[in-house]
Protein backbone atom coordinates (compact mmCIF):
# COMPACT_ATOMS: atom_id res chain seq x y z
CA UNK A 1 0.00 0.00 0.00
CA UNK A 2 1.18 3.58 -0.84
CA UNK A 3 2.12 5.46 2.06
CA UNK A 4 0.36 8.94 0.37
CA UNK A 5 -2.79 6.51 0.13
CA UNK A 6 -4.86 8.55 3.18
CA UNK A 7 -4.86 12.20 1.82
CA UNK A 8 -6.55 13.35 -1.05
CA UNK A 9 -6.46 15.87 -3.49
CA UNK A 10 -7.61 19.26 -1.82
CA UNK A 11 -7.00 18.09 1.53
CA UNK A 12 -5.32 21.07 3.86
CA UNK A 13 -3.63 22.40 6.71
CA UNK A 14 -2.55 25.89 8.15
CA UNK A 15 -0.38 27.24 10.01
CA UNK A 16 -0.06 30.69 11.68
CA UNK A 17 2.94 33.02 13.26
CA UNK A 18 3.30 36.50 14.35
CA UNK A 19 6.44 38.12 12.93
CA UNK A 20 8.46 40.00 15.83
CA UNK A 21 11.20 41.89 15.92
CA UNK A 22 13.05 39.11 17.44
CA UNK A 23 11.99 36.87 14.93
CA UNK A 24 13.79 39.37 12.39
CA UNK A 25 17.14 39.05 14.59
CA UNK A 26 16.93 35.66 15.42
CA UNK A 27 16.54 34.77 11.39
CA UNK A 28 19.46 37.54 10.34
CA UNK A 29 21.19 35.35 13.09
CA UNK A 30 20.59 32.01 11.62
CA UNK A 31 21.08 32.62 8.34
CA UNK A 32 23.76 35.60 8.73
CA UNK A 33 21.52 38.20 6.28
CA UNK A 34 22.06 41.89 7.98
CA UNK A 35 20.42 43.47 5.04
CA UNK A 36 19.76 47.20 6.35
CA UNK A 37 16.13 46.15 4.95
CA UNK A 38 15.66 43.74 7.74
CA UNK A 39 17.33 45.21 10.51
CA UNK A 40 17.99 48.83 10.13
CA UNK A 41 14.85 51.10 11.30
CA UNK A 42 16.49 54.48 9.51
CA UNK A 43 17.40 52.65 6.49
CA UNK A 44 14.17 50.55 5.60
CA UNK A 45 11.69 53.71 6.59
CA UNK A 46 13.31 55.37 3.66
CA UNK A 47 12.61 52.66 1.22
CA UNK A 48 9.63 52.02 -1.28
CA UNK A 49 8.48 49.87 1.89
CA UNK A 50 8.58 52.16 4.20
CA UNK A 51 9.99 50.11 7.47
CA UNK A 52 11.34 46.93 7.80
CA UNK A 53 10.54 43.93 5.80
CA UNK A 54 10.91 40.20 7.38
CA UNK A 55 13.20 37.94 5.28
CA UNK A 56 11.84 35.78 3.22
CA UNK A 57 13.20 32.96 4.72
CA UNK A 58 10.39 33.54 7.88
CA UNK A 59 7.83 32.34 5.22
CA UNK A 60 9.89 29.50 3.62
CA UNK A 61 10.65 28.44 7.40
CA UNK A 62 6.30 28.94 8.10
CA UNK A 63 5.79 26.24 4.72
CA UNK A 64 8.90 23.83 6.30
CA UNK A 65 6.92 23.66 8.92
CA UNK A 66 3.48 22.93 8.06
CA UNK A 67 4.78 20.51 5.56
CA UNK A 68 6.98 18.85 8.11
CA UNK A 69 5.07 18.57 10.84
CA UNK A 70 0.78 18.65 9.81
CA UNK A 71 0.50 18.15 6.12
CA UNK A 72 1.75 15.37 5.00
CA UNK A 73 3.85 15.35 8.78
CA UNK A 74 6.39 13.58 9.87
CA UNK A 75 8.39 11.97 6.31
CA UNK A 76 8.21 14.89 4.50
CA UNK A 77 11.36 15.39 2.04
CA UNK A 78 10.95 18.15 -0.10
CA UNK A 79 11.72 17.37 -4.12
CA UNK A 80 11.46 20.80 -5.16
CA UNK A 81 10.32 24.37 -4.59
CA UNK A 82 9.27 27.65 -6.63
CA UNK A 83 8.83 30.50 -3.98
CA UNK A 84 7.44 33.66 -4.93
CA UNK A 85 6.92 36.24 -2.67
CA UNK A 86 4.36 38.92 -3.75
CA UNK A 87 4.36 41.31 -0.90
CA UNK A 88 6.60 42.41 1.75
CA UNK A 89 6.00 41.12 5.57
CA UNK A 90 6.03 43.69 7.73
CA UNK A 91 7.17 43.25 11.70
CA UNK A 92 3.40 42.95 13.65
CA UNK A 93 1.99 40.77 10.69
CA UNK A 94 0.18 38.24 11.02
CA UNK A 95 0.81 35.34 8.58
CA UNK A 96 -1.31 32.32 7.60
CA UNK A 97 0.21 29.91 5.49
CA UNK A 98 -1.92 27.17 3.62
CA UNK A 99 -0.90 24.22 2.11
CA UNK A 100 -3.82 22.15 -0.40
CA UNK A 101 -2.21 19.14 -1.78
CA UNK A 102 -3.18 19.22 -5.36
CA UNK A 103 -1.97 16.57 -7.14
CA UNK A 104 -0.62 12.38 -5.43
CA UNK A 105 1.47 10.01 -7.52
CA UNK A 106 0.92 7.01 -5.27
CA UNK A 107 3.83 4.66 -7.20
CA UNK A 108 6.16 7.06 -5.73
CA UNK A 109 4.71 8.59 -2.65
CA UNK A 110 4.82 12.18 -3.77
CA UNK A 111 2.61 15.09 -3.13
CA UNK A 112 2.32 17.70 -5.24
CA UNK A 113 0.77 20.93 -2.85
CA UNK A 114 0.30 24.34 -2.91
CA UNK A 115 1.24 26.89 -0.39
CA UNK A 116 -0.64 30.25 -0.05
CA UNK A 117 0.76 32.52 2.83
CA UNK A 118 -1.60 35.39 3.65
CA UNK A 119 -1.31 38.23 5.87
CA UNK A 120 -4.59 39.36 8.71
CA UNK A 121 -5.41 41.59 5.93
CA UNK A 122 -5.81 38.54 3.53
CA UNK A 123 -3.70 39.46 0.96
CA UNK A 124 -1.24 37.06 -0.08
CA UNK A 125 2.52 37.51 0.37
CA UNK A 126 4.03 34.73 -0.85
CA UNK A 127 3.20 31.54 -3.28
CA UNK A 128 4.86 28.58 -3.59
CA UNK A 129 4.52 25.10 -5.27
CA UNK A 130 5.98 22.36 -3.99
CA UNK A 131 6.73 18.48 -4.76
CA UNK A 132 7.04 16.25 -1.66
CA UNK A 133 8.21 12.76 -1.40
CA UNK A 134 6.49 10.78 1.69
CA UNK A 135 8.40 8.36 3.92
CA UNK A 136 5.91 7.77 5.95
CA UNK A 137 4.73 8.66 9.54
CA UNK A 138 7.11 8.22 12.32
CA UNK A 139 5.80 5.20 13.84
CA UNK A 140 6.95 3.85 10.68
CA UNK A 141 10.62 3.85 12.08
CA UNK A 142 12.59 3.41 14.90
CA UNK A 143 13.18 6.95 17.05
CA UNK A 144 15.93 8.25 18.12
CA UNK A 145 14.38 9.69 21.81
CA UNK A 146 17.11 11.81 22.06
CA UNK A 147 16.70 13.42 18.91
CA UNK A 148 12.45 13.32 18.71
CA UNK A 149 12.30 14.04 22.68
Amino acid sequence: MSKVSKFYVGQSAEETITVTEKLIYETADFSGDYNPIHTSKDYAEKTRFKGRIAHSLVCEALTSKLIGMKLPGAGAVFITMSFVCTKPVFIGDEITATATIKAIDEERDILDMQVQCRNQRDEVVVECETRVLYLGPEEDYIKDEEYIN
